[in-house]
């Protein structure tokens, strides 16, 4: 074992260290231990308030209010969230107490309660809530009704609307002695509470517009605050571990303060579709100063965190809350993932979505275009690109601003590609009409269906400049739909949400009407047809080891024999299917190959370890250019291809205990086997777990080939129920190397829990 000085520290703000009391807890309203006997932690206390007359025989003074909150919170699902505050959601009962300072004579006394919600309150903006007593509550509306009786105190049971904006509500309770008693009455009194109540989205109430039926999906998509997002290729890809934490006290703090300047009317968060467009835009910091700078580089600055570090959104969402500018940096499935969190706090259905093979169509063409020279060498810089992989995300709810048939899951990113309206953001637009090819409906429907169903146009760029098409592959974009599956860690394909099984009827059909709303239609034919088919092989890559990539040619015309000219070049590059000009090719292959009627030969393209080894950084993959040509026919024939070069990940966490008692220690070891033949460094393990005292880091120094490094960390959890820690072990030469355990965290003796 390495026997390095352990170093630990708690991630600041900025990134540098910070003393363990400086803690997320000081800083924002956290969840704390109530005893039993505390009452008055249970109660809004009225007594300060300023009454003139306060012995006047007709007036009834609201003395206190029991929101009842562990109660209710939990029959609203939300005794999760890490806030001290009543947390409902819309469309439902809850109960509260009130204490008079008299006895309540229901004949002769009168409540009225009035949530408002902004600045400016309106009753006719829906943003100023008068409630009356009614005999029968309906979650059309808000209202309240007395349940019991008891001298001086009253139970009541209150809704709130399905429909009414989300965010926090402020409340003032007006108490009057005589029922025909109107506002201005010197018997009326008002008492404004302290305490704000919130409002979320209710995905259990069949009114509400992101009502979602099945409880195993509402488990999954509103309630898990752990889950996976897929990266990789569509032939090699694995899970990156994520910790959504849209329960820690951050989160619904960073919600609030978006909400707060979205340049959104307050009424508009009543409305799933205004929300999800306006959260889009501020994940991003392009045009408002939102959460995440984006970057797509090999390097990045000192003081900043590598998109590839990030296990959570939890931190990022510190960081952006404490500093109130945007974190850096994130890349597509940071910002899926912590949109996902903001969604699923809020109360809406979310998941985070990966399209492998994702084109990006700049000009509204449906079609992506790449370009070779008169040699087969690719033209990198007039390319489009298609990423080997891109995360969005998907939302679920209604759409009564389009015609009927598009409600359900609605496709929404956050990642920076293409403004909307003038800002960079992506949706909401229904996953059904991507399907069938209803390009022209809001919002960026025809931009989503060319990231899974575009059509590669390749073009031959002569020395002179100009250029000729030469093939079109209708196949190659949009593959392997991914989420994370109800209720496992399995990974869900959801393509056919997306397309019809490639060259279908019902597929053509989608791809003509399509072809109608095409900048180009004139100029990409439908049809291109070739006798000659190639199969490039699929092998695992594992890094340290020689890369062998075979290519299958065959002649399926029944006629004649066939010259084929093939051209392969290879090169490393991003995720985001760019490469680098200026950087060399890693293997060049040119062939001339002739095949009989019905024969087929194979090529293997091999490269050996010190061909790659230095050029290959964290994400980095290697991707193929083909390019073929028959002599007699004239037929032309190009593809790419992307592979992984799989890294071990080598990185373990142990803990001491299965089962823990909510605030006591636990111990945990964190381990790195270093299995490459060259030495790492500036490296260090990444924790954080949903429910787990602030993230770690734990600085490693130097790993010899070979070597194991070992850390140790006592944490302690403060929310009960089964938590899961995530541990990543973080090296710019590493990209997934992650582990996690599960801990069940019980409630501790002697002590209710306000969460």
């Amino acid at each position: 074992m390495t026997t390095d000085a352990q170093e630990i520290i708690d991630i600041d703000s900025d990134g540098s260290d910070c003393n363990e009391e400086d803690s997320e807890f000081n800083t924002f309203e956290s969840s704390a231990t109530y005893h039993k006997d505390s009452r008055s932690n249970f109660f809004t206390r009225l007594s300060n308030t300023v009454r003139d007359d306060e012995e006047a025989p007709d007036k009834i003074w609201v003395h206190s209010v029991d929101w009842q909150i562990k109660e209710n919170k939990a029959l609203h699902h939300t005794d999760q969230y890490d806030n001290k505050r009543l947390i409902l959601r819309r469309g439902m009962e809850f109960t509260i107490k009130l204490k008079f300072d008299k006895e309540f004579n229901e004949a002769k006394h009168c409540v009225t309660f009035n949530f408002y919600i902004g600045d400016k309150p309106s009753i006719s903006k829906g943003t100023l809530q008068t409630l009356h007593k009614s005999e029968k509550l309906k979650n059309s509306e808000w209202g309240y009704k007395i349940n019991k009786i008891e001298g001086d105190e009253v139970s009541l049971s209150l809704i709130t609307s399905h429909s009414t904006p989300v965010g926090y509500y402020k409340v003032l309770i007006e108490s009057s002695c005589a029922v025909e008693d109107r506002p201005g009455s010197p018997n009326i009194t008002k008492i404004t509470c302290p305490e704000e109540i919130f409002v979320l989205f209710n995905a259990w109430c069949p009114e509400d517009a992101v009502y979602l039926e099945d409880e195993a999906q509402r488990q999954e998509y509103v309630m898990n605050d752990t889950g996976s997002i897929w990266v990789g290729t569509h032939r090699d890809h694995e899970p990156i571990l994520w910790n959504f934490g849209q329960y820690e006290v951050c989160v619904l703090e960073c919600a609030v303060y978006l909400l707060t300047n979205a340049n959104m009317a307050v009424s508009a968060q009543a409305d799933p579709v205004k929300l999800c467009r306006a959260l889009s835009a501020l994940v991003n910091s392009n045009d408002d100063n939102g959460i995440l700078w984006g970057r797509w580089t090999e390097t990045y600055p000192a003081n900043s965190t590598e998109p590839t570090e990030w296990v959570g959104s939890v931190e990022i969402l510190r960081q952006y809350l404490l500093n109130e500018e945007p974190v850096r940096y994130g890349q597509c499935w940071v910002f899926s993932g912590v949109l996902t969190t903001l969604l699923r706090c809020l109360g809406i259905p979310a998941r985070s979505v990966t399209n492998f093979e994702s084109g990006h169509d700049v000009d509204c063409s449906f079609s992506i275009d790449c370009h070779y020279d008169v040699e087969g060498n690719p033209v990198d810089e007039l390319d489009d690109s298609i990423w080997n992989f891109h995360v969005w995300n998907e939302a679920w709810f209604k759409r009564p601003d389009l015609p009927p048939g598009y409600d359900g899951w609605q496709a929404v990113d956050a990642t920076p590609q293409e403004a909307s309206e003038s800002v960079m953001r992506c949706g909401p637009c229904p996953v059904v009409a991507i399907k069938q090819g209803d390009v022209y409906l809001p919002y960026d429907t025809g931009f989503l269906f060319a990231e899974v169903n575009g059509d590669r146009v390749w073009w031959k760029v002569e020395k002179d400049g100009t250029m000729a098409m030469e093939w079109v592959d209708r196949n190659c974009v949009g593959k392997k739909i991914s989420t994370k599956a109800v209720g496992s860690e399995e990974r869900e394909d959801i393509t056919h949400l997306y397309k019809h099984e490639e060259g279908s009827v019902e597929e053509e059909k989608v791809m003509a009407r399509v072809g109608q709303f095409s900048s180009r239609k004139e100029l990409i034919p439908r049809s291109v047809t070739r006798d000659v088919d190639v199969e490039i092989g699929q092998e695992t890559a594992v890094m340290g080891g020689e890369i062998s990539i075979p290519i299958k040619l065959l002649n399926t015309s029944t006629k004649a024999s066939r010259t084929v000219s093939l051209s392969v070049h290879v090169k490393c590059g991003a995720y985001t299917g760019r490469t680098d000009c200026k950087q060399p090719l890693l293997k060049t292959l040119t062939n001339v190959l002739e095949l009989s009627t019905g024969e087929s030969d194979t090529v293997t393209v091999s490269i050996p370890p010190e061909e790659y080894l230095k050029k290959l950084r964290a994400g980095s993959v290697l991707r193929m250019f083909l390019q073929l040509s028959v002599q007699e026919t004239k037929q032309v024939y190009a593809a790419q291809e992307t592979f992984l070069v799989k890294k071990h990940s080598g990185v373990q966490i142990l803990c001491t205990k299965t089962t823990v008692k909510q605030y006591e220690e636990f111990d945990v070891t964190c381990t790195y086997t270093n299995s490459s033949d060259s030495k790492l460094t500036r490296s260090y393990f990444y924790l954080e777990g949903p429910g787990i005292r602030r993230s770690k880091k734990l600085y490693c120094g130097t790993i010899q080939p070979g070597a194991t490094i070992e850390r140790k960390l006592t944490l302690s959890a403060y929310r009960v129920g089964e938590r899961v820690l995530f541990v990543k072990f973080c090296n710019s030469k590493l990209s997934n190397a992650i582990d996690k355990i599960k801990i069940v965290v019980e409630e501790a003796d002697g002590t209710e829990v306000i969460s």
